[in-house]
């Protein structure tokens, strides 16, 4: 081609057409593609050059011959390749549209989508056998932990504690200082301990009024025992100047730091002087223990108290450090001493001013013992105020309780040992899979997301078994603790264990955050189990398929959420907890839009049009138009996969897949044999033919798989078929219509006139056309000759029935050949 449009065939440098390396071996007229478009431009270009006045030799040159030749073989790999994507994308094509065709055929298949059918056949099948183990292994791990944490009994036992100290409140009550949510200020602090929080922690009196023996103090509704001390510790911040050039002339109280030096007024100053508190006329124990006692970080010399001293050595690292280290100001209530001396020590605190402007923090640590559950419990009540360099007083009250034993009942062994075999069966089949995989060289295989989960959940389970051990060790640590300080009721042995089973409080509330998030990892392997059930898969594929979608909506709408919250934040933050901090805006604004619910007069209280410009827009482009927008991106996509999937088994003929697997597994024919003899049979397979093959197939199977492989090939009616395959069909359709024409073509040219006659002179043809045309009016005379003869034949029997009679006299269209011949 290049050699023509350069006009140099006649020169002696000048390389044949033939021998271009661009140049096809086939002379033979091909179908116009994208490269002819290059061709052209090439040509052109050419053209052009040899128009130029300045390269009129140009067919002589030998450095344009090298350019060209470098061109012409620069372009080969590239015809190369584009020719392959053109039969690439043909075959593709006919594909399609063979799954089509046979889409609307009962009884033919595919033959490469049955042995689809059979490959994931068999995946199904140890999909299925994984899929009861992976559902009892969640339901005993649930079972097993349900009973450890024994979740019920711990709200029994925190209810009513928690009710008496914060008691619940309707929307139009306001707190009191009686309740812990009521305390604002320092003197409330005082009235809420003196007046709710002592009294209910050492209880010296029944319901009736009478006094209760000692042995009964300190009970808490009847079956609850305050053990050890009542620990109160509060931290404080030293009294510094100002930092700011403004306020340096001013006092501040760093909330960062931390002081330890004695303070309060001197017991000489208290009513009833040093006396009062340090000598006990009658011989009884004194009042302090110390001059200093609670004043002074130090402690009383005589406390002999060694944090975490009588622990064991395992259980050392286990200690949690105490907020503020040994910068903590303690003073302690025994729950045997008498109800008036306990008053008489909290008087004490108050006269000597305990809490000043330099408190941070008060904690206050009780540990209650429930004797008459199945499990005996400790439980750990701590309330705890925040003294805020706003002014305010923030409080908090947390519960952590623990049984004293590790196992409630035989049922909770049962349910442990269950859990540990499904367990133990669980790694088997991962760690088999991981065999095969690295056998067959793919290793990598185990990287799948399924994998991961299953990998991840067994390394829960083995975690959980082990803290479940460990745990009965740090129980009877407890207990031993809470044994010697029974035996011997001195300080020392008070917070012993008190730090003790603070200690073990701390590990059994991260146990517990361990088993709740690992219920969320089991949930999501039992998750990703589904997909091996068709009809629950499209659930998981729902998620899997929207997960783009919802990704890309979820960058517009979290900075849309975002900016709310902070807008909400600025104005409503100063006057409304709710909106106070950004965390809070954004859990306030996430429940509004959860709930589509908001408190109008509370936010409206001041700035009416403000609150408007921000409720307004917020429920409107947000709650109504977003949030409804993630759940039509989900119904969607639900929809699309639903008909995408088509008539799956449900799971009623799942169950039936099972049965008649088990119940004809001596005829049942294995997936290796069916894939091996698929592959030999013809690319569209018809029923009879399979049955043909495997003569002993059981009917269920053979049904099975017929259905199954129409559900497939129907795939394409109830999808259709994509933009981009309509292009490849109508380009196949083109190419082969104009092979077809090329054809035809060439058999017209040739003088072919059917049935293998071949005449290429005109006249001889229009003789032969005569010939054919005689030769099939003949027969069409002796065909209705025949069948009158038939019917008269019929009439002479006495068999012709009347209405074949008039049938057969009537006349056909074009003339009375039946009458003529009757």
């Amino acid at each position: 081609w290049l050699s023509q449009s350069s006009g140099c065939q006649a020169a002696s440098h000048c390389i044949p057409a033939s021998n271009w390396p661009c140049r096809s071996a086939s002379t033979a007229p091909r179908p116009a593609m994208a490269g002819s478009s290059v061709l052209r431009s090439g040509s052109s270009m050419l053209n052009s050059l040899r128009s130029t006045s300045s390269l009129t030799n140009i067919n002589t040159s030998p450095q344009l011959l090298k350019n060209t030749s470098s061109f012409c073989s620069d372009f080969k790999p590239q015809r190369q390749k584009l020719e392959k994507d053109l039969v690439k994308q043909e075959q593709k094509a006919k594909h399609v549209m063979r799954r089509a065709a046979l889409s609307n055929v009962d009884t033919l298949l595919d033959r490469d989508t049955l042995k689809e059918v059979c490959i994931e056949s068999q995946e199904r099948w140890l999909g299925c056998l994984m899929l009861p183990v992976t559902l009892l292994f969640f339901s005993f791990y649930s079972m097993a932990a349900s009973m450890h944490q024994d979740v019920s009994n711990s709200h029994l036992l925190e209810a009513p504690i928690r009710a008496k100290l914060m008691p619940p409140l309707e929307e139009h009550e306001d707190p009191t200082p009686d309740m812990l949510q009521g305390v604002l200020t320092v003197p409330e602090v005082y009235h809420y301990l003196e007046n709710t929080y002592i009294p209910m922690f050492f209880k010296q009196s029944n319901a009736q009024g009478q006094a209760l023996p000692q042995d009964e103090w300190s009970k808490i509704y009847e079956y609850n025992r305050v053990k050890g001390l009542v620990i109160m510790e509060l931290e404080r911040s030293p009294k510094v100047p100002c930092a700011n050039d403004v306020t340096n002339h001013m006092d501040c109280y760093p909330k960062d730091q931390s002081t330890t030096g004695a303070y309060g007024l001197p017991l000489a100053d208290l009513p009833g002087g040093w006396n009062y508190y340090m000598n006990a006329s009658d011989g009884s124990t004194p009042l302090l223990r110390c001059e200093n006692e609670g004043f002074d970080a130090a402690g009383c010399p005589q406390d002999g108290r060694r944090l975490g001293g009588m622990l064991r050595d395992d259980m050392a690292s286990m200690m949690p450090k105490p907020m503020g280290g040994d910068k903590r100001y303690q003073f302690a209530f025994d729950p045997m001493d008498s109800y008036d001396r306990v008053k008489a020590r909290f008087q004490y605190l108050k006269d000597r001013g305990w809490l000043d402007p330099q408190s941070k923090t008060l904690t206050l640590r009780a540990f209650i013992l429930n004797y008459q559950m199945e499990v005996p419990r400790l439980q750990t009540v701590t309330t705890t105020f925040f003294f805020s360099r706003g002014g305010g007083i923030f409080s908090t009250l947390t519960f952590i309780g623990f049984g004293l034993t590790t196992f409630k009942n035989t049922m909770n062994i049962v349910f442990d040992v269950l859990f540990v075999v499904t367990l133990i069966v669980s790694t088997g089949m991962i760690i088999r899979e991981l065999c095969k995989d690295v056998l067959a060289r793919n290793p990598w295989a185990q990287l799948s997301f399924v994998n991961l989960v299953t990998w991840a959940s067994m390394a829960a389970g083995w975690v959980s078994v082990a803290i479940i051990l460990i745990s009965t060790t740090w129980r009877q640590s407890v207990v031993d603790s809470l044994e010697r300080y029974i035996a011997s009721p001195t300080q020392a042995n008070a917070f012993d264990f008190a730090d003790t089973a603070d200690a073990i409080g701390v590990n059994m509330q991260t146990l517990r955050i361990f088993i709740a998030g690992s219920h969320i990892l089991f949930m999501t392997r039992c998750f990703t189990s589904l997909k091996w059930q068709p009809r629950l898969e499209v659930v998981t594929r729902t998620i899997s398929v929207m997960a783009s979608d919802l990704l890309h909506f979820l960058i517009v709408l979290i900075p849309t959420f975002v900016a709310f919250a902070i807008a909400g934040q600025m104005i409503f933050g100063r006057r409304l907890q709710t909106f106070s901090t950004i965390q809070a805006a954004l859990a306030t604004c996430f429940k509004i839009s959860m709930e589509s619910e908001f408190r109008w007069q509370e936010l409206s209280a001041q700035d009416y049009m403000t609150t408007a410009s921000w409720v307004f827009p917020f429920m409107t482009l947000v709650v109504v138009l977003m949030i409804n927008m993630v759940l039509a991106i989900i119904m969607d996509i639900y929809q699309e996969v639903r008909r995408e999937a088509g008539s799956t088994m449900t799971i009623t003929r799942n169950l039936q897949y099972i049965y008649s697997y088990v119940r004809f597994r001596g005829t049942w024919i294995s997936t290796q044999e069916l894939v091996s003899v698929i592959d030999n049979m013809p690319q569209t397979v018809s029923v009879l033919e399979l049955r043909q093959a495997f003569p002993s197939m059981p009917d269920y199977q053979q049904s099975y798989l017929v259905k199954e492989c129409n559900n497939k090939e129907k795939k394409i009616t109830r999808v259709g078929v994509d933009a981009s395959v309509t292009e490849q069909m109508v380009a196949a359709i083109h190419i082969s219509l104009e092979e077809i024409l090329k054809d035809v073509s060439e058999l017209k040219n040739r003088g072919w006139m059917g049935m293998g006659f071949e005449i290429s002179d005109s006249s001889e043809r229009e003789t032969i056309k005569d010939i054919m045309t005689s030769i099939a009016t003949q027969q069409q005379w002796m065909s209705m000759t025949q069948k009158s003869m038939d019917i008269l034949q019929a009439r002479i029997d006495g068999t012709f029935k009347e209405e074949k009679e008039e049938a057969a006299s009537d006349p056909p269209k074009g003339g009375g050949v039946l009458k003529a011949t009757e």
